[in-house]
């Protein structure tokens, strides 16, 4: 049989207060910062889950702002092309008045006026910036991708639509979407009227798409007409062959816009794939992480009372000496 000094039993009852103490410290310490686990020992599977969950939801924060920030280039670009139709099909319409035998040469030159003001329109959609960054420009973002030298002179100074100009933007892990559109692709360039306008077109050069088209209509409409006994017929072909060319940039623009559409819809889908994901893996960390409020102040008050029981019976031990047991 093991003897049973004063020494052993306050040794014992000094560790069993300190056991007390540390469990009453750490309710107190969960209680205090609402957390179940704060600091590794604790719960090392718990911990080991929390930083997984943690680095979890800070990448697809980054992938978020990466979203938001498409999101927001992907609906201005949508807005300006909306902005471009609407601009086409108003000279589509002054085009059909300026085509007609009974409209004269004061009547074309006034509408040439504002087809000079349209161009200028679209040349200044066509630089449309987002905090200083060009988003037609392709990877040129950083100066304005069109440039209008004089009334029949519209050069594209972005990524050549040749060249590759996507911008891809990640957004989840892996995956990477290209958000913008190729300004030459939908407004082309401008070189001059050809033939025998205002300008004529220097040999083996020339511009393409919706300024071309639209810088020889004003070209067409500023051609003085033909004196008498000759007939303005072949102005006027010319002037009518535009609306051809003016439908086939509306369907190049409408086209665009339908890519515009679809980026955005994706974009927004992954969007909210995210915020789901966010919602399920919150969840989860709090099930590890937060403490239960009821059950939590229940333990520490049971071990409270452990604890003063523990000083109680401590005290007892610790009065008891030699000088006690010689009196």
């Amino acid at each position: 049989m093991d003897r049973i000094t004063s020494s052993f039993l306050s040794n014992q009852s000094i560790n069993f207060l300190n056991t007390n103490l540390n469990i009453l410290s750490e309710f107190q310490t969960k209680l205090s910062t609402g957390q179940n686990i704060n600091k590794p020992s604790d719960d090392p599977i718990g911990a080991t889950r929390i930083l997984d969950l943690s680095n979890t939801l800070r990448t697809d924060q980054r992938y978020k702002r990466n979203i938001e920030n498409a999101i927001v280039e992907v609906n201005t670009a949508d807005k300006v092309l909306g902005n471009m139709v609407d601009l086409v099909h108003r000279v589509q319409e002054l085009t059909t008045q300026a085509a007609t035998v009974t409209n004269n040469q004061a009547g074309r030159n006034a509408i040439a006026l504002e087809v000079d003001q349209i161009i200028d329109q679209l040349v200044q959609l066509g630089n449309t910036d987002i905090g200083g960054k060009y988003i037609f420009g392709g990877f040129q973002t950083g100066a304005p991708p069109f440039v209008r030298s004089d009334d029949y002179i519209i050069d594209y100074n972005g990524t050549p639509a040749a060249n590759p100009w996507q911008r891809p933007v990640e957004v989840a892990r892996g995956i990477t979407m290209d958000v913008n559109i190729n300004g030459e692709n939908f407004l082309g360039t401008a070189a001059g009227p050809a033939g025998n306008g205002p300008v004529p077109l220097p040999a083996g050069i020339g511009g393409s798409g919706l300024f071309q088209t639209m810088t020889e209509l004003l070209a067409d409409l500023r051609s003085p007409t033909p004196a008498p006994p000759a007939t303005p017929t072949v102005q006027l072909e010319e002037i009518r062959l535009r609306l051809d060319e003016l439908t086939a940039g509306l369907n190049t623009l409408s086209a665009n816009q339908s890519i515009v559409g679809s980026i955005s819809n994706r974009l927004e889908l992954t969007n909210s794939r995210i915020e789901e994901r966010k919602s399920v893996l919150t969840q989860q960390y709090a099930d590890i992480q937060d403490i239960d409020m009821a059950e939590t102040i229940a333990n520490l008050t049971h071990h409270e009372n452990v604890f003063q029981a523990s000083l109680a019976a401590t005290g007892r031990v610790l009065q008891t000496s030699l000088l006690d047991f010689l009196r």
